[in-house]
């Protein structure tokens, strides 16, 4: 049996900046460290690849460490960990600095001088961004180096299914391939979870399509605490269609001078805000929601036609291109209609300032991680910073742990049979979009909790199944974990929102 030091599931920005920092410390003390990295799909299906914004990070002097603690608690509710606030806001430089040593590009201003913009929630400028397609050029950035890395491992297009953890420390996965369905077990002294968020429990999601929980499962199942799993962001601004993974429109967008308006064509936000189009996002969806309540509209419209073809083409090239190609809409001469869309996990595995769980050994980093720097509700283009920040201190701690390491395993580990019931997926994505959503209601998340537990009892056992139906029914659960904090929380507060307090 393969036996790692390190196992990580994810390949997004968390997992592959982690891969990146052990590696610069094998060098640097001059000691191996043996790493396996898993991809459900490919390396780039990730979230961060499509990030479109950027990493807040303070550098201009006419901003400062103070401003981005300031408005991250803002955003957050004054819910965040304030220690961990500021020791990611006073780290982000140095963040971005090692991004641009593994070689990432940031855009610059004619005169030589980083292009750093603003984003809604944010009192400055301090958005680095590589056009509106960051995170694509992250990606690339880090699976371009991690890939040449020696002492690695490399799994794409595996699943992970089952984890468990021995008496001695030592932790099974079970992975499956995606396309020939062959099964293959790997053990490790030390798993970091870096899976991403939950977008596929709802029916329109800016997330990709693989997004189904497994790290938040996995941790829950190993014994690790959840917090605070009801804080889920939608995004003000995804583009209106019938897919369920929607198209991100950028908050910079808004941020360069796009107004929303309703269908009436009026611009409704300083009704809402006085920060307007750049008040944060949970403000900004609620508004758009009651908008469109008031006329039963499916969505509303970003107006940046002001801003005038260079700038978009320049500036938004990536999104000016998807309209045209998909939709067939210039967006410098017509609006773009949009709609909140589930977006990001501010909730997740409860961890240490190292990202670390409550269980030995089990780390949990990037968006499935609850770390406190976001509250309840994030701040635009801090998921990023937090992502890098994080797998920088759990690399330090891992590598510096006294944890053993094997070469190799001998015994076969026989995983508890964990019984996969016949479920509708598409079923639950629709009741979690209608009852767990921006706007939510007490007896219908208790009706919801009885579904969940009704269906979960009554659903006959598969003695063949697939991928897909472990992943709904990890997401079954999920949905139910999510209800159950939803149901315990005692005040409106950034995201969570229900009318019935």
């Amino acid at each position: 049996m393969e036996h790692y030091d390190v196992a990580i599931m994810g390949s997004g920005i968390a997992g592959l900046s982690l891969v990146n920092y052990l590696q610069e410390l094998s060098v640097e003390k001059g000691r191996h460290i043996s790493v396996a990295i898993i991809a459900k799909g490919r390396f780039d299906q990730t979230n961060t690849n499509w990030a479109q914004g950027g990493i807040a990070a303070v550098t201009s002097a006419s901003d400062s460490f103070q401003s981005h603690i300031d408005d991250t608690l803002v955003a957050g509710g004054n819910s965040n960990n304030i220690k961990i606030v500021e020791q990611v806001v006073n780290s982000a430089p140095e963040v971005i600095d090692d991004l641009i040593r593994w070689g990432m590009d940031f855009d610059k201003t004619e005169k030589g001088s980083f292009d750093l913009v603003k984003e809604g929630g944010h009192q400055f400028s301090r958005i680095w961004h590589h056009k509106d397609a960051t995170g694509a050029a992250i990606q690339s950035t880090l699976t371009e180096k991690a890939t040449k890395l020696s002492q690695v491992a490399y799994f794409e297009y595996n699943a992970v299914t089952q984890i468990e953890r021995e008496q001695s420390g030592v932790f099974y996965l079970k992975l499956q391939h995606i396309e020939n369905q062959s099964l293959r077990t790997i053990s490790a002294d030390t798993v970091v979870l870096a899976g991403g968020g939950i977008g596929a429990l709802y029916a329109k999601t800016t997330n990709q399509p693989i997004c189904t929980g497994d790290s938040i499962f996995f941790a829950k199942e190993l014994g690790a605490s959840l917090k605070e799993l009801c804080y889920v962001q939608f995004h003000p601004t995804g583009l209106y269609s019938d897919k369920q993974t929607t198209y991100l429109i950028t908050e910079a967008i808004r941020g360069a001078g796009a107004i929303l308006r309703n269908e009436k064509g009026e611009a409704f936000m300083k009704l809402y805000d006085e920060r307007a189009d750049l008040a944060p996002r949970d403000i900004v969806s609620r508004a758009i929601f009651s908008e469109m309540k008031k006329t039963g509209a499916t969505n509303i419209y970003l107006d940046a036609t002001e801003l005038g073809e260079e700038k978009i083409k320049t500036h938004f090239p990536t999104i000016y291109s998807y309209c045209i190609d998909n939709m067939e809409l210039d967006i410098s001469k017509k609006w773009i209609p949009v709609v909140p869309t589930q977006h990001y996990l501010c909730g997740g595995i409860e961890v240490s300032d190292s990202g670390k769980t409550s269980i030995e050994g089990l780390y949990a980093i990037g968006e499935c991680a609850n770390t406190g720097l976001h509250g309840a509700n994030r701040l635009a283009s801090n998921s990023l910073l937090e992502a890098v920040y994080f797998a920088k201190k759990a690399a330090s701690e891992i590598f510096n742990s006294k944890s053993p390491k094997k070469d190799s395993i001998e015994v076969e580990h026989e995983f508890t049979d964990f019984p996969i019931t016949k479920l509708s997926r598409e079923a639950l994505q629709q009741k979690m979009s209608e009852n767990a959503a921006i706007i939510k209601r007490t007896d219908n998340m208790h009706d919801m909790v009885d579904w969940i537990t009704n269906t979960l009892s009554a659903s006959p056992v598969l003695n063949h199944y697939t991928l897909a139906d472990i992943e709904t029914n990890h997401m079954y659960y999920i949905a139910l974990w999510l209800l159950q904090d939803a149901l315990d929380q005692k005040q409106n507060i950034g995201v969570h929102f229900n009318e019935t307090l």
